[in-house]
């Protein structure tokens, strides 16, 4: 079954797509069934750019372990470099 759960976050950021950097200011937060990682729901992260949305868009389908052990690193990274 469909969650239908998701979240907009405004970002400022970039990413490499097809060997061009893209300028990203949105990222859709999905929590639904993946099409390519194993399992029943994985994270689904849609980064864009309003402007471009569709050639813009950069997709990443994680596990809930994946995205616990990334949350975790990116918080010792941040407390490191006392970002937070």
């Amino acid at each position: 079954m469909c969650t239908m759960i998701a979240e907009r976050a405004k970002i400022n950021a970039s990413g490499k797509k097809n060997d061009l950097q893209v300028t990203l200011d949105s990222c859709d937060v999905y929590y639904d069934h993946p099409d390519h990682v194993d399992g029943e729901h994985a994270i689904i992260l849609s980064f864009n750019n309003k402007k471009d949305p569709i050639n813009s868009r950069i997709t990443l389908e994680l596990t809930s372990e994946s995205v616990i052990e990334l949350m975790e690193k990116i918080n010792i990274a941040l407390s490191r470099g006392k970002l937070v």
